[in-house]
């Protein structure tokens, strides 16, 4: 077969052994590449035989030796897309370059090897990645109609995945395969497991079944017992849940093997398996259960464990390939822990299975030795149970047989749309299937829409089950700093005067460090995005063209300018990640920042240092209520939403037409738009939080000699670091004092915080406990500036009157006095507060009692007069 024909021998059956030569360059080039085999063995094919072959290039030497030959434009004609092609190219100049360095070179004086003859063949340079896919995104609205046909119920059985179970049933009509369905003695059915669905099949006719690789005959009249396996409509349901590729689903491992076991919500030694390894001191954990210790709370949460990460984990071992998503997605768990138990009692294992013992449709792709060795074994999730050899049961189930599943499920959603008398707007029939290719989707399974949440727990470290409820609104993320400094540059001041200028000595500044140090010295005590955009800016050391922000320094002087001839001068439009690499006529092109201009924390021109640190934290916190809110925003809709389709589907029932369609597309539209923007919040968020990290990470590394604004650590070992904790509160007006507190200190948090209802949110709470208490609600007419210093007046006087020395801690009890409502029963901390804004503004806040009695009094003298 000459798609793993690896030695090439099928070239010289073609051509015949005059190409002895080629064929044997090629299959020891080949041999010793550990990545990539199949593509390169695919464009050394093309080159041998379509470009070698026609040209009777029988001899290496006459390659070298013949003139202008452009390996590039002789691929063109074969229509490949230009990624592809590049690619073909440069592998044949890498394989073209192995043979002269190998056999065609000679070692100089100092024993260095020079080429004899130079490659005839030039690399090209990879294009630029498109910014769009050719495919369209699938809508979150269908993504979600998608899982409830697969699953009805977040929580259920297997007997409740009535399609999925209903489409497996095509066997029973023409085919000879059994699809989803197993042959098994009617001693293995487990009549009262909710997930055994099972029924006796009596043929009505001779029947050929394909079993264990068999075709064997079964007579009319016979009966046979069944049992379906739900594993491969679980893999699309895990797809529509989760932004993962089809093969890291595939290649889940159970954690039959874990020294942990995940029962129930809760974890247990694993006494299930005698093959388990590992001890409670150093435990085994490869399984998608993954037991984590929350380090800011010491918790114990269930995150899931991707054991593949494509070329992330070239050069690593079966232990530290992969990565976690921090993220306890209940739903997902439930059902991921059905279908263990499941292969458990139906198809169960005695040992982990050999990666070695896979074949190439189980991977995909050709894997050496050497990366099914950094692979190793896999007790696997997704074991295809219905493989009709015996074999084959302990091996994950196939690409072709999950996509399948895929085209008949959107074929489903198809119908579905077609009976709701959904449209596009000229009226013609949504389609989701090429009506031209029953088996070609318009809507590829790898083009399935990445989840809400897991993108930025997979790259962040903040503690996701705060952040995962936060998403869906139930929680507030506050970050509270812990640390003193030795000298009184940053925390012994607040910087007041300078509206958020952390540094008034120019020795001292950030910029003068920049434009004095080198590059060295610049990565070992700042942290930064990029250090080639470092490089870049760096070159002309001229603080003129730098701009501080609160939070650190541009390194583009501000440059927000996206205009075409600016494209050779740094600024937000070229701050995001990189496009494409650089050419002999092309500096790298780099993507705008992400989430729109001046979005610094994201940018590969922003550097900060441990001088910023109260500002960055500031800066976390705000993002923290952004990406709140609109979390909220969503789930609010997402309410609105359930009630229009329980009004759609009895509307279906009673064969009424729907009349609000038009309101619940607006609606999904609404809501796929906030959880978008909290999506971007909570990224920022991450990048805010890893910057923080790098820079408190620099300061704890600093040589004990360096006094020089020494941070001091005062955090407790049970804090997610000693310089800093998180609180995960519900508490809205405990976000809104913290942030308010830090807008007065930072200039450009207020001026974004006056774009947002947080003061004006702030200011009712506030009012409310006023007026509740018979005072005059002081705060309802003022503009927001005046809001937001006396509102801080009065909250500060309040935090005093507490007498917690922490201000954080302060902060957590203030909110718990008014969310109670117990400043009913106790006013002290109330009074303090009035005093305070009556002191400050000269103004006596009377009680709304006295103002009533005032205004009668003006009344009767007005009578009486």
């Amino acid at each position: 077969m000459k798609t793993q024909d690896y030695e090439f021998n099928w070239f010289i059956k073609k051509n015949g052994s005059g190409w002895e030569t080629w064929r044997e360059l090629a299959s020891t080039w080949l041999e010793q590449k550990q990545y990539g085999i199949d593509h390169s063995r695919t464009a050394i094919a093309r080159f041998l035989d379509e470009y070698l072959v026609p040209r009777f290039i029988t001899d290496p030497i006459e390659l070298f030796t013949l003139a202008d030959q452009d390996y590039n434009k002789f691929l063109i004609p074969f229509e490949l897309n230009e990624g592809y092609r590049v690619r073909q190219n440069n592998d044949v100049c890498r394989f073209i370059d192995w043979i002269i360095d190998t056999y065609y070179s000679e070692a100089d004086d100092n024993g260095d090897p020079v080429p004899l003859f130079q490659n005839p063949f030039e690399k090209e340079q990879n294009p630029v990645r498109r910014q769009e896919t050719v495919y369209n995104a699938l809508p979150y609205a269908y993504i979600k109609q998608l899982r409830s046909i697969l699953c009805p119920a977040p929580r259920g059985h297997f007997k409740q995945w009535q399609w999925a179970i209903d489409y497996s049933e095509i066997f029973f009509t023409n085919a000879r395969f059994l699809k989803d369905w197993i042959l098994v003695d009617e001693s293995v059915i487990d009549k009262a497991d909710p997930d055994c669905v099972w029924q006796k099949y009596t043929l009505d006719k001779q029947r050929k079944i394909r079993i264990d690789g068999a075709l064997r005959t079964l007579e009319e009249g016979d009966s046979i017992y069944l049992i379906w396996s739900p594993v491969r409509a679980m893999a699309l349901y895990l797809k529509l849940q989760l932004p993962l590729r089809t093969f890291q689903v595939r290649m889940l491992d159970s954690g039959e093997a874990d020294t942990w076991r995940y029962s129930n919500g809760e974890w247990q030694m694993n006494a299930q398996h005698h093959f388990a390894e590992g001890s409670d001191k150093r435990p085994w954990q490869k399984g998608v259960f993954h037991r984590i210790i929350t380090p800011d709370i010491g918790d114990v949460m269930t995150g899931m464990y991707i054991n593949t990460n494509k070329t992330a984990d070239r050069n690593k071992d079966e232990i530290t390939r992969g990565y976690v998503i921090p993220w306890q997605h209940e739903e997902v768990l439930y059902w991921l822990e059905k279908l263990r138990n499941w292969q458990e009692k139906y198809n169960p294992i005695s040992k982990p299975t050999s990666i070695y013992d896979l074949d190439y449709k189980h991977f995909g792709s050709t894997k050496t030795k050497i990366q099914r060795s950094e692979i190793g074994d896999i007790c696997f999730l997704f074991r295809n149970a219905a493989a009709y050899r015996k074999r084959e049961r302990r091996m994950p189930i196939t690409d072709g047989y999950v996509n399948a599943l895929w085209v008949a499920l959107l074929a489903q959603l198809e119908r579905d749309v077609a009976k709701k008398e959904h449209t596009l707007r000229d009226g013609a029939k949504v389609h989701f299937v090429d009506p031209k290719n029953a088996k070609r989707p318009l809507f590829p399974l790898h083009a399935l829409r990445v989840s809400l949440i897991t993108c930025y727990a997979i790259e962040g470290e903040i503690p996701t089950p705060i952040l995962s409820k936060l998403l869906v609104g139930h929680s507030r993320l506050i970050m509270t700093l812990h640390y003193t400094k030795l000298t009184p540059v940053m925390m012994a001041k607040k910087m007041r005067e300078a509206e958020g200028k952390i540094i008034d000595k120019e020795d001292d500044s950030l910029q003068s460090f920049l434009a004095n140090k080198s590059i060295e010295e610049i990565g070992l005590q700042a942290a930064f995005k990029d250090i080639e955009s470092l490089q870049t800016a760096l070159r002309v050391r001229n603080p003129a063209g730098w701009q501080e922000k609160s939070i650190g320094i541009c390194l583009a002087g501000g440059n927000t300018s996206p205009l075409v001839e600016h494209a050779s001068i740094a600024g937000c439009w070229n701050g995001g990640d990189k496009l494409k690499k650089a050419n002999r006529n092309q500096a790298d092109l780099h993507a705008p920042v992400p989430h729109g201009i001046e979005n610094c924390i994201r940018c590969r021109w922003f550097i900060t240092s441990i001088r910023y640190i109260q500002s960055l934290t500031a800066h976390f916190n705000n993002l923290s209520y952004h990406a709140t809110e609109a979390a909220k925003i969503a789930a609010e809709l997402e309410g609105e939403q359930a009630s229009l389709l329980d009004e759609e589907y009895f509307c279906e029932v009673n064969g009424t037409p729907f009349s609000k369609r038009d309101q619940l597309n607006s609606i999904d539209r609404r809501i796929e738009r906030q959880k978008t923007e909290a999506d971007e919040y909570c990224k920022d968020l991450v990048a805010c939080f890893q910057v923080i990290r790098k820079v408190l990470s620099i300061e704890q590394n600093r040589e004990e000699h360096d006094r020089k604004d020494k941070v001091i650590a005062l955090g407790s070992a049970q804090d997610i670091s000693p310089f800093f904790s998180f609180l995960d509160t519900k508490s809205e007006f405990r976000q809104l004092i913290q942030i308010c507190d830090d807008a007065e200190v930072f200039a450009d948090l207020k001026d974004d915080l006056k774009k947002t209802t947080a003061i004006n949110h702030r200011s009712n709470m506030l009012n409310t406990m006023l007026m509740r208490m018979g005072y005059q609600p002081i705060l309802m007419q003022l503009d927001d500036e005046a809001q937001l210093k006396l509102g801080n007046v009065m909250v500060n006087a309040m935090l005093n009157a507490t007498k917690e020395p922490d201000k954080s801690k302060a902060m957590t009890m203030l909110s718990t006095y008014l969310d109670t409502e117990a400043y009913l029963k106790d006013a002290g901390l109330l009074e303090q507060g009035v005093q305070a804004i009556e002191s400050n503004t000269g103004i006596s806040i009377r009680t709304l009692a006295n103002m009533a009695t005032a205004t009668l009094g003006v009344k009767k003298n007005g009578q009486s007069s």
